[in-house]
């Protein structure tokens, strides 16, 4: 067995993308990750601008102090000390959360789980690289991206001649007409001619329920040449993060097939209401599938792979697209196998699976650390836990209950009992915008919150005019057959003590927490993980008001004001102060507790090859086409 300790080098990610929910990895998703791209699997933002991964967004020169080129092949080499280069077979990969959505660019449809599957299907301009995260640009897919102008700040587009969907439509300008049109934000549902407003929130609804609207909100405009294959945005304020646009897109042309619409670029111009709304339904609802569900004749590959099967509950298969224009994949399939954490160490044992990438805890390391015939690599990511109120709760309206449960919340507890196994040096997060490792990070929380206080929680919430105890129940990813051990912890310690302040915690974590429950908002405190990057206007939308990832409905104007400037800052130690600004008014009103960041571990067989970490939202599957089993 080989073990390697990898320390998270920051660059500046020139990128444009928001947090995703994720499940670190492959277990919960909105962002848990992802919020992105949640790592757990379902992800924010919708109105208002936007993470992951998680988002997480994208940045020239954005954050850090070593930015990579952003154009350019920058892949790292292969992992592994033992696998021989080789071509063909059948990989496995043990994964455990279920594909869902064709479209992760929705608020429904964006997370870890869905991006595993998308990242070798959907085109991107840039992707997330691995190791350090970086952004590069698809030299398979573009010519070239060149910023041309910066006052007025004007990108150009030049899409390989070659490029098409995998049923022979051209990927050119419509499809980034269609990206621009969904995500900038600008359209509102109407009824008998005024605009449709949440009953609960009075928020506008937007025509497209967008993940996020950053960057994309600020181009002025989009223009087509005569081929369709360059494409010229002009932006009407300057955004840093550029690169993280137009990434994860679908086909237009399958849109215009199945929702009426005739052509994507005349909609643009006449913005006629009905047509607007029938693209929105279907760019909202028409790539939702129910497990087990292709739809082969709307699901066309724009990259290297294609979904060739999918079993209900146990797997799904990745093939080369066989009209790909590019370099094929090394491999004759991947085969994503549906396997709980749990049981994914034992299968790599038993050579059942080749490589496998959970939500860490302290056991399974141990159980990696055991198989002789594996390599198993541990470092830290761009992705959060986090505890998140639902700012429709009455109760919750009060800042002194949400102040209650912050102190009696053992977040170093938690890091001592459950991370610190994984990455002796874990310490308590105390900011939502940086990780720990990142150079702009700082304690924005003054300390105020880093013991816990059963005094002080008990007297505030005896305060707060509610009836005790009060009931919270906290919601998160618990699917019986896929257990996450560390999140049912997470749930117990918060109940083991912050009862004792006069809470009520009920655990109330549902195997559909993120399809259901929580865009439905049927929750009082969320607890998943964000999966982003070290862009900055990725957890944009996550904290301004209508904001795609902003579940909780938080709102506050000076956030909102000073993320709008942050949006549009080009100079990374002004995007630092501002984003630490932001946080410092978070931790005032107590948004949301952010507890720790998360540890990366990967674990794969002797004869895999080609696997390289990535501690952004992409995940594992990010060089896919370059694994090779021997």
């Amino acid at each position: 067995m080989i073990t390697r300790r990898k320390s998270t080098k920051l660059v500046a990610v020139l990128a444009g993308v928001s947090l995703v929910a994720a499940a670190c990895g492959d277990d919960d998703a909105p962002a848990d990750s992802s919020p992105a791209t949640s790592e757990d699997g379902t992800t924010p933002p919708a109105t208002g601008d936007t993470t992951p991964p998680a988002t997480g967004d994208t940045t020239p020169p954005a954050t850090g102090d070593s930015a990579p080129p952003a154009t350019g092949d920058t892949t790292p080499p292969a992992t592994g000390d033992s696998a021989p280069p080789a071509t063909g077979g059948s990989f496995t990969y043990g994964y455990g959360q279920e594909f869902s959505d064709f479209n992760n660019n929705t608020i429904g449809g964006n997370s870890v789980k869905n991006g595993i599957v998308l990242n070798g299907v959907l085109p991107d301009t840039f992707y997330f690289s691995g190791p350090e995260g970086a952004l590069v640009m698809d030299e398979n897919l573009m010519e070239s991206v060149e910023l041309t102008s910066e006052d007025p700040q004007v990108v150009e587009y030049v899409v390989n001649p070659e490029a098409a969907w995998s049923d022979g439509d051209p990927i050119d300008c419509d499809d980034f007409q269609l990206a621009f049109m969904s995500s900038n934000g600008k359209y509102i549902r109407q009824k008998d001619g005024a605009p449709v407003t949440d009953p609960e929130s009075g928020l506008e609804l937007p025509v497209f329920d967008t993940a996020g609207t950053t960057g994309y909100e600020q181009i002025e405009s989009l223009e087509c040449s005569e081929d369709g294959k360059t494409i010229t945005t002009t932006y009407a304020t300057p955004y840093p993060d550029w690169q993280g646009l137009f990434t994860n897109m679908v086909p237009a042309h399958i849109l215009e097939q199945e929702s009426g619409v005739e052509d994507i670029g005349a909609l643009l111009e006449s913005e006629d209401q009905a047509q607007l709304e029938a693209a929105g339904e279907f760019w909202n609802t028409g790539w939702v599938l129910e497990p087990g569900q292709l739809k082969p004749e709307i699901m066309p590959s724009g990259d290297a792979f294609n979904i060739g099967s999918w079993e209900a509950g146990q797997s799904l298969t990745l093939v080369p697209n066989e009209a790909y224009w590019g370099p094929p994949p090394q491999l004759d399939e991947i085969v994503i196998l549906l396997l709980a954490d749990t049981a994914q160490a034992q299968a790599l044992a038993n050579q059942e699976i080749q490589a496998m990438d959970p939500q860490p805890n302290a056991d399974l390391l141990a159980q990696l650390e055991g198989i002789e015939s594996a390599t198993v690599e541990t470092g830290e990511a761009f992705t959060f836990e986090h505890f998140d109120f639902n700012f429709n709760n009455d109760a919750l309206k009060n800042r002194d209950v949400r102040e209650a449960f912050a102190k009696c919340l053992p977040r170093q507890q938690m890091v001592d009992e459950l991370i610190k196994p994984l990455n002796p040096e874990a310490e308590v997060l105390n900011n939502r915008w940086f990780e720990g490792f990142e150079p702009g990070y700082e304690d924005t929380s003054g300390g105020a919150y880093d013991e816990v206080d059963i005094e002080g929680a008990t007297a505030l919430l005896e305060g707060a005019g509610v009836e005790l105890p009060l009931k919270l129940r906290i919601g998160w990813l618990n699917d019986p057959e896929a257990p996450n051990l560390r999140r049912a912890n997470e749930v117990a310690l918060a109940k083991q003590s912050c009862d004792q302040a006069g809470f009520e915690i009920v655990d109330s974590g549902t195997a559909t927490f993120f399809d259901v429950e929580l865009p439905e908002g049927n929750y009082d405190i969320a607890m998943f993980a964000w999966a982003g990057s070290a862009l900055k206007t990725g957890s944009s939308s996550t904290y301004q008001k209508g904001g795609g990832n902003n579940l909780g409905n938080y709102n506050n104007e000076d956030v909102n004001t000073l993320i709008k400037e942050l949006n549009t800052e080009l100079d990374p130690a002004r995007v630092e102060e501002l984003a630490n600004e932001v946080d410092t008014i978070l931790w005032e009103d107590l948004a949301t507790i952010p507890v720790f960041t998360f540890p990366n571990l990967l674990a794969y067989s002797e004869n895999a090859g080609g696997l390289v970490a990535n501690p952004a939202q992409n995940g594992l599957t990010w060089n896919a086409e370059q694994w090779t089993v021997s």
